[in-house]
């Protein structure tokens, strides 16, 4: 049942959210996600707790776009694959549903009581699950595209090296994809402090990293992270984005000036954002 009103007016909130001085405390950021989140949940149109995956947690949250045959967005959120949930991470249906989009925030288990193997899996189940359904959600099943941030970006990257005829549906399913703050390589991730959540064996790093599985045939990607991030997340971004183009696939560059890990990603509430307005404008040159 969808339940809101068509096309409220969240995106004229105020979105001067200050951020500036919290580089140790985490509570302004947190605050963002739920107070965003909320809105978006509370004033768009919503599908939610859809099932996709055999376990619990794999559902997705929808926000149908008023309009039939619209491209479908989904988002896949980040918190080092042992975090956060999608009731978090509903903002960025914020930005994308002023401009046009039905968007579906995507969920997974969480490691350690999973692997990132099942993670995978379960954000391949969300693309399915849009591809089989798109019509019910207002949705293009031929433009569907998808964004994820961190972890969520390592995620967007999988899905973009994904053969998805071995998943019952046509090769090209996703039309373009937007890895935000993403890891490509899971190496880095083996002897750190995140190891033991993650519990990588060397075939999951081999497995789980998109630079070591780049196909013949790709959608195109925007690989998009903050200018302010750190040097290991431009190392990877870069590699993969020349990787990318060197395998014969589209990819453009995009450091956000000015922002960091989170607050990059925290401009897909604004419809106006560069970052949201880049993105529609990737995926609408995408098909």
């Amino acid at each position: 049942m969808i339940r809101g009103t068509p096309y409220s007016t969240p995106w004229e909130i105020d979105l001067q959210f200050d951020l500036s001085n919290h580089q140790w405390d985490q509570r302004p950021y947190t605050e963002f996600l739920w107070r965003y989140s909320d809105h978006a949940r509370n004033t768009l149109r919503t599908i939610l707790d859809v099932r996709v995956g055999p376990r619990d947690q794999e559902r997705i949250d929808i926000y149908p776009s008023a309009n039939s045959m619209a491209p479908i967005v989904i988002f896949v959120h980040g918190g080092w694959w042992r975090r956060c949930t999608r009731k978090e991470w509903s903002f960025p249906a914020l930005g994308f549903a002023k401009r046009g989009y039905t968007v579906i925030i995507s969920d997974y288990a969480l490691c350690p009581q999973v692997s990132v193997s099942d993670i995978t899996q379960a954000t391949r189940a969300a693309v399915i699950w849009a591809y089989e359904n798109a019509e019910a959600i207002n949705g293009d099943r031929n433009r569907i595209f998808l964004a994820g941030h961190s972890a969520g970006g390592q995620q967007a990257a999988m899905m973009a090296v994904t053969d998805w005829t071995l998943h019952g549906i046509e090769r090209d399913a996703l039309k373009g994809v937007a890895p935000i703050s993403a890891i490509y390589d899971m190496r880095v991730f083996q002897y750190s402090w995140i190891q033991g959540f993650l519990q990588l064996t060397g075939d999951a790093v081999e497995s789980q990293s998109a630079l070591f599985n780049i196909p013949e045939q790709a959608p195109p990607l925007l690989i998009t992270l903050g200018e302010e991030e750190s040097v290991e997340f431009h190392r990877q971004a870069e590699l993969f984005h020349e990787s990318w183009r060197s395998a014969g696939h589209r990819s453009e560059y995009f450091s956000v000036p000015g922002e960091d890990h989170p607050t990059a990603v925290f401009t897909l509430a604004n419809p106006e954002s560069l970052v949201c307005e880049r993105m529609d404008n990737f995926f609408k040159s995408c098909v």
